[in-house]
């Protein structure tokens, strides 16, 4: 006998009824295998009939060979008052507490169980319509099913403290009471019976979305922590500081959060970093904060010296190539330009943030002091991390004073910390708190495989896990373009430029898309 759900003892003690704890461990003892019960069954139809309507039942008892039963149960002392046509229950002391009509209820279970059944395309294809259904009411705790008798209510439709002992023989009885009123009822057999199951006990497994998950550890990544709260206290007080940290440890978080400030206690401030893309999204989420500058270096370099080069009629990168012949233009010449620039413009920044750090080349550093509005008392903060010094840039920064160190992960999962961690040579760094899903490793035999399943991961994402593309990112590692200090090179892709390059076909694509 399969029953459900399968309660435990301490389960069973916690119900509000402990009638229907009586039934249930009297179904549960002797009934035999081939029987299926359902306990405190619930439903709700498309479309409500007369008869058919949405409801629940305590007890749905199923069987392949005769059909099944709705049994609604109802625990203590039981009466009924015909002047008035109201059900009570009867406690211990004698007192009277009205309740719902048992037997409408059984009654009303019966045809809405049915109604839900049809609802279902495997069981009107088993063309079961006519299955045997009846309905009956147990009253645990009452001894004389006479005595309850009504023209409504056989006492064969009655379960009482005897048929505790033998519920199998009563419900044979309440099936037979109903099987002799009903012409050409059909077996449910053990399909109809599964089916039974499916529809009124079906359990399920479903993941959170992928989008659901983000959004929760996202909130998680942006609550700042003590150790972070820590470092915009410790440089509120110091005009310059380098600060440290891993993969991961709120840099930039913190950089922004800096800048921001500074911003907003009346500072012209500059945030600045390496990476353009960085300092796109940068820019995007300070949009409108007065005060507030945010561009990448080499943007900078380029802006200042237009500016510079209509005020003044000359051409700054030019005279920066004669003066460092066949030196970088970006390393060297323009960065130079831009110092040139301080000569002719008048402008400068009450505080200048820098992300990135580790990849400022030494002539970047020059023309960053030069724009500082007070070269010894403006604030200067430069967040990094060596680790990730894939320019083999200087590692020295216009800072006298030790680093600060972050030495927490606050951005990552724990299991992206574990993986990304392995090659990390610095300051230990403690993983994250934020639990998420393992990595996982999805090996393709080619280009062309690795290539579709990007693809075909991508649309998951989209369609099943509710991402939007902006949401996702690709990193693709291309090995034919080390670094100098002999690192494969990543290139960044949305997920919207991943699936637009694979719909153009391989002679459009680029070559790390595949």
């Amino acid at each position: 006998m399969t029953i459900l759900p399968d309660l435990t003892e301490e389960q069973l003690s916690g119900l509000s009824s402990q009638g229907e704890a009586k039934v249930y461990r009297s179904l549960r003892d002797h009934l035999p295998d081939d029987y299926l019960v359902l306990f405190q069954v619930g439903w709700i139809l498309r479309r409500e009939k007369d008869r058919a309507r949405d409801g629940e039942t305590d007890f749905l008892i199923c069987h392949p060979t005769r059909g099944y039963l709705c049994v609604e149960v109802k625990g203590g002392g039981i009466g009924f008052d015909a002047a008035t046509n109201n059900w009570f229950s009867i406690d211990r002391h004698g007192r009277r507490h009205e309740i719902s009509d048992p037997l409408t209820q059984a009654r009303r279970a019966k045809y809405s169980v049915l109604a839900k059944l049809n609802e279902n395309r495997r069981w009107r294809a088993m063309s079961l319509g006519n299955v045997l259904r009846g309905h009956a009411v147990f009253f645990p705790d009452i001894g004389d099913a006479n005595a309850l008798r009504k023209t409504d209510l056989p006492p064969a439709l009655i379960g009482t403290a005897a048929e505790l002992q033998t519920p199998r023989t009563w419900i044979d009885s309440v099936f037979s009471y109903w099987g002799g009123h009903a012409r050409d009822v059909v077996p449910p057999n053990r399909r109809g019976v599964e089916v039974i199951r499916e529809v009124f006990a079906r359990s399920f497994e479903v993941a959170p979305l992928a989008s659901s998950r983000l959004a929760e550890q996202e909130a998680r990544r942006l609550v700042l922590t003590k150790e972070q709260m820590g470092v915009l206290d410790f440089v509120r007080s110091h005009r310059r500081v380098a600060v440290r940290g891993g993969a991961g440890t709120g840099k930039t978080l913190l950089a922004l959060e800096k800048a921001r400030r500074l911003a907003s206690d009346g500072f012209e401030t500059l945030l600045t970093c390496y990476n353009r893309q960085l300092a796109d999204h940068l820019a995007c989420l300070c949009a409108g904060i007065a005060n507030l500058d945010v561009v990448s270096f080499h943007q900078l370099c380029h802006r200042q010296v237009e500016r510079a080069n209509r005020e003044s009629g000359r051409d700054l990168v030019a005279e920066a190539k004669v003066t460092y012949p066949g030196q970088d233009l970006y390393d060297v010449q323009i960065p130079n330009a831009l110092a040139y620039s301080t000569e002719i413009l008048p402008t400068r920044y009450e505080a200048i943030i820098c992300d990135e750090g580790q990849d400022f080349r030494e002539e970047f550093w020059v023309p960053i002091e030069l724009l500082l509005a007070d070269y010894d008392r403006s604030p200067l903060y430069v967040f990094y991390d060596d680790n990730q010094n894939i320019y083999a840039r200087a590692s020295t920064f216009p800072i006298s004073g030790e680093p600060f160190s972050l030495t927490r992960n606050c951005r990552n999962t724990a299991p992206i910390h574990t993986a990304a961690y392995t090659r990390y040579r610095g300051v230990p760094v403690s993983p994250p708190e934020n639990e998420g899903d393992d990595v996982q490793f999805d090996p393709a035999p080619s280009r062309a495989a690795q290539a579709g399943k990007i693809r075909g991961r991508i649309v998951d994402f989209i369609v099943r896990e509710g991402l939007s593309p902006g949401e996702i990112a690709v990193l693709i590692a291309n090995p034919t373009s080390p670094t100098r200090r002999g690192f494969c090179r990543f290139s960044f892709f949305s997920a919207s430029q991943v699936i637009e390059s694979l719909r153009s076909g391989a002679r459009n694509r680029p070559q790390s898309c595949l």
